[in-house]
């Protein structure tokens, strides 16, 4: 796969994660994490907010990935 379509699928993946990741943080929070104490639910949000980085690192890296010559 040429660079430019992985950049191209890249860029649509990283747009779905950063919004249906934080929906689904927001709905695991209300479902199932609403009694937690202030600090509980600060660090559940500060876990939460810096997790999105590790998939998102993993797709950078697969798009900036030169092309093979075959």
């Amino acid at each position: 796969m040429k660079q430019r379509a992985r950049k191209f699928i890249g860029i649509w993946i990283i747009l779905f994660l950063l919004i249906a990741y934080p929906l689904g943080i927001a709905v695991i929070y209300a479902e199932f994490l609403t009694g937690l104490p202030t600090l509980g639910a600060l660090g559940f949000f500060i876990v939460a907010g810096l997790a999105w980085a590790f998939p998102a690192g993993m797709v950078i890296k697969w798009m900036a990935r030169p092309d093979t010559s075959a």
